[in-house]
């Protein structure tokens, strides 16, 4: 179903809503003001005349009254005065073919009812009568408000639809007029070439709904175009990355069997091409972390210390610590846990302690830190190095950069790989020179929501 066909359905439902409520209270003031009038006058008049009869007691004085008051045409054209007493009819004057209430013979009460066929509509006034009870019945022809009120009735159930049809018809041109931006927008994005996200759309010169649309899809096709470009370049130079080595292994494997060889040469050979193997693999593994971290850091989540992470990623490169004679300080205060996948949080803790000490000199410090601040884990890897060039500060955590200043080999992956790590922990991690000498690097991770018991 279309929006255009759905907004007509629901303008129809509540015009149709408001028709029948308006329609039947318009109806309803109409009947209550033509039989309130009629009544108020009845009842004016009965009480009028039983005060009278009351008076003047039975016989021909009162009974004039009667008869004077079924002679009167102020009301309606025909009229039916009457007096009962018990089972007994006192008087009866006027249309006395006129249809009759329907009362409560023993306890009859004052009011106005319609007559039997709802030609008359009466008043009835209970009174004393020489001290008997008895009813005055004072009837009027009230066919004429009756066909009043029918002719309203039809009229409203004729006009009420042909609004309802006008009101549905002038809604479904509307909706379709107001969604005609709507679908020009949609012609214009299904042309964009996928290959070509450069194009952008048009908001036009209004600021309403469908520009503020237009600008969030220009911004969308913004946030594409450029993780499209990252992906490309993440591509050729990944591709460049494994051509190297590739190259490397592939020569060296026809120098060594170009010409017969001593086994030693064979040895060095295949420890060469072993070396670049190595290095295809690391690669290829920090290429597949990249490309599962995403959806593996949604699937596997659970509530760990991370300073008991950190001590235990400290004992595992220790050797490396010792083999330079580098001094490694460890402070933790406390546990600080968190809601992380265990796996990648402890693979971000070696790659910084590992790029820590590989640019330590020997006897160098290096000291990693946990602290808990504002509900947000605070990790901070330093070292005594010689610090990053500040040129190469806003790209070192590009997929591939290597600064031109490093002495030391790698991938440019590692660094990636945290960013990353950081990001899907919704985390930041940063990267800064310090006074004294080094560099050091501080990621931000949520704390554990409290457990609720």
């Amino acid at each position: 179903m279309s929006i255009r066909l759905r907004l007509t359905i629901y303008w129809a439902l509540i015009i149709a809503a408001l028709l029948i409520v308006a329609g039947l209270a318009v109806f309803l003031l109409f009947e209550r003001q033509q039989w309130g009038a009629l009544d108020a006058a009845l009842l004016e008049e009965a009480d009028t005349a039983t005060t009278a009869i009351s008076g003047l007691g039975p016989g021909a004085a009162g009974y004039s009254i009667v008869r004077h008051l079924s002679d009167e045409r102020d009301l309606g054209p025909h009229r039916r005065v009457r007096i009962v007493s018990g089972d007994r009819v006192i008087a009866d004057f006027g249309d006395t073919a006129g249809d009759l209430p329907r009362l409560d013979a023993v306890h009859p009460q004052r009011g106005v009812r319609d007559g039997a066929r709802g030609q008359l509509r009466f008043a009835i006034v209970p009174f004393q009568l020489a001290g008997a009870a008895a009813i005055l019945e004072d009837g009027v022809d009230a066919i004429a408000i009756r066909k009043s009120i029918a002719k309203l009735r039809a009229s409203l159930l004729l006009i009420l639809p042909l609004i309802l049809i006008v009101a549905v018809s002038g809604g479904y041109l509307i909706a379709g007029r107001a969604l005609v931006p709507m679908i020009a927008l949609a012609g214009e994005l299904s042309r964009i070439d996928p290959r070509d996200l450069s194009r952008r759309l048009d908001p036009g010169p209004i600021n309403d709904e469908v520009a503020r649309l237009t600008r969030a899809i220009n911004a969308l096709l913004e946030r594409v175009e450029r993780a499209t470009d990252t992906e490309r370049r993440f591509a050729a130079d990944a591709a460049h990355e494994l051509r190297t080595p590739l190259a490397v292994l592939r020569t060296g494997l026809e120098v060594a069997l170009a010409h017969d060889r001593s086994p030693v040469a064979y040895a060095e050979a295949l420890a060469a091409a072993l070396a670049e193997v190595v290095a295809l693999c690391t690669i290829a593994d920090r290429l597949l972390t990249l490309a599962r971290l995403d959806q593996e850091a949604a699937l596997d989540r659970e509530r760990m210390d991370l300073a008991a992470l950190v001590h235990e990623v400290v004992e595992a490169v220790e050797p490396l610590v010792q083999a330079k004679q580098l001094t490694l300080a460890v402070e933790t205060a406390g546990a600080v846990v968190i809601d992380c996948n265990p796996l990648h949080l402890k693979r971000l803790v070696i790659n910084l302690l590992d790029n820590a000490i590989k640019f330590t000199p020997a006897h160098g410090q290096v000291s990693i830190g946990v602290t808990a601040r504002d509900a947000h884990a605070i990790l901070r890897v330093a070292d005594s190095g010689p610090g990053i060039p500040p040129a190469d500060l806003p790209f070192i955590f590009d997929r591939f950069f290597r600064g031109k200043a490093r002495a030391e080999s790698g991938h440019g992956l590692g660094l990636s790989l945290c960013r990353e790590i950081a990001r899907l922990h919704h985390g930041t991690i940063t990267a800064t020179n310090r006074d004294r000498g080094g560099c050091e690097f501080v990621v931000t991770l949520p704390l554990a929501s409290p457990r609720i018991s």
